[in-house]
Formats: C-alpha cells, structure tokens, sequence
C-alpha cells in the first residue's frame, strides 16, 4: 500500500506569518492542522503519532502538541493509551454514526424544551444569519474547502443547545464530538444535501420566530431524522 502524501512540513509560527504566538494560538493551529490531516486522510486510521516528531515538525515544545492531541481525543479523532500513546482514530462507520445522531436528538430536543424561555429575537436573527451563510458557502471535497460548513453548521446547533443555558448540557452536546466525526464522513465530496439543510434550518428558525415550540421540535428532529438516514443501511 502506498504512503499517504505528505505536504511539506513548517513551523506553524512560520504558515501564521507570525512569531509571537501566544501558547493558545499554537495548539490551536496544531489542532486544526492534525485535524485537517486526519479529516483529509494524509494521516490514516491507526497510524502511531509521535509528538515529538510533530513538535519538530512544527516548530514548537511538546506541551503545545500534547494539548491539541488531548482536544483531538476529546472529539474522537484520535485514541490513547497508557503506555503505547496515540494513534489516529478510525473514520465513524454506519453504528456510529446512528448513535450520534441518536444522541443528538436526545440533547438537543431537551436543550430546546428546556430553555425554549431563553429564546429572543436576537437569537432567532442570528440563526437566520448562520443559515444565510450557510447557503452562499461553496464548498469542496478536502477539509480546507468544506470546514466552514462544519464550524457554521456546528455553530448554529450550539446555539440552540445553549437556550439551555446548562453548562452540562453544553459539555454533554461537545463530548459527541458528532461535528468533528461527520467531517470524517465528508471526505472526497464534501457536504451532501446542502439545500435540504438549508431548507430545514429555515423551518427550525421560522418556528422558533413564531415562538412555537411544537413546530421548532417538530423541525429540528426532523432535520437530526433526515441526516441520519444515508447512515440506516
């Protein structure tokens, strides 16, 4: 089997353009590079990471590079154990990914219910802007070209979950780690159905903006229903 082909390795001080970056800044850049690696499969299902290589690599000490790894096990796109370290996770098959989703329906429905109260015309304005954005997006099929659906996606759903207002529920909802493992299912094509997401998002604001419960619960299962049926098979 071939090698996956790697893209020239720099500092990531040095892609910024900067060389003042704060600790946040670099794991934060880290995260996103592995991220985009593992996503774009230039780093495959099960392959070792050694940190002190990708601190090499990249310019920096371990502690930045073990942090963006500690995030990535967070969001399940790599795996760790004692004695043997990390290694890069899978891509989520059908199983998975129905449970997310099932998951999902359970932590968002209840979010929504439980703080439906919280709901303003702000919010339901700002929602309405996410899915506008959504829309005029034009993505592709590598991470670089798709991950501003994911964050604007992931975006708009935090919001509803945070109506909560429960900093549990919005522990629970980012421990899925559902929008960093769907990228993962996005690869070679990019998002699928983006109309039919959109059209959806807008029936979720449009009940929120009648401050109808029912419909906005009605909307949102069915839109959470609808993106887990490609995984039914």
């Amino acid at each position: 089997m071939m090698e996956p082909v790697r893209e020239p390795a720099l500092p990531l001080s040095v892609r910024a353009g900067r060389s003042d970056l704060q600790r946040s800044n670099l794991v934060d850049q880290i995260h996103d590079e592995l991220h985009r690696r593992i996503t774009d499969r230039l780093m495959t299902a099960g392959e070792r990471i050694i940190i002190d290589k990708l601190a090499a690599e990249f310019g920096v000490s371990l502690i930045p590079v073990r942090e963006a790894l500690a995030r990535l096990k967070v969001e399940r796109l790599v795996t760790h154990e004692s004695n043997k370290g990390y290694r890069v996770a899978p891509a989520p098959e059908g199983f998975e990914m129905r449970k997310l989703f099932e998951a999902r329906l359970i932590v968002e429905l209840g979010a929504l219910e439980q703080g439906f109260g919280n709901l303003t015309d702000a919010l339901v304005e700002q929602l309405a802007a996410i899915n506008a954005t959504i829309r005029k997006g034009d993505y592709g099929p590598e991470f670089a070209s798709f991950r501003d659906f994911i964050d604007r996606n992931a975006h708009f759903h935090r919001l509803i979950v945070g109506l909560a207002q429960n900093p549990f529920i919005d522990e629970a909802y980012s421990m899925l780690g559902y929008h960093q493992r769907v990228a993962q299912t996005l690869f070679g094509r990019g998002p699928d159905n983006l109309d039919m997401i959109v059209r959806e998002h807008d029936a979720i604001v449009e009940a929120l903006r009648k401050r109808d419960l029912a419909a906005a619960k009605q909307a949102l299962g069915d839109h959470i229903r609808n993106g887990m049926d490609p995984y039914l098979a």
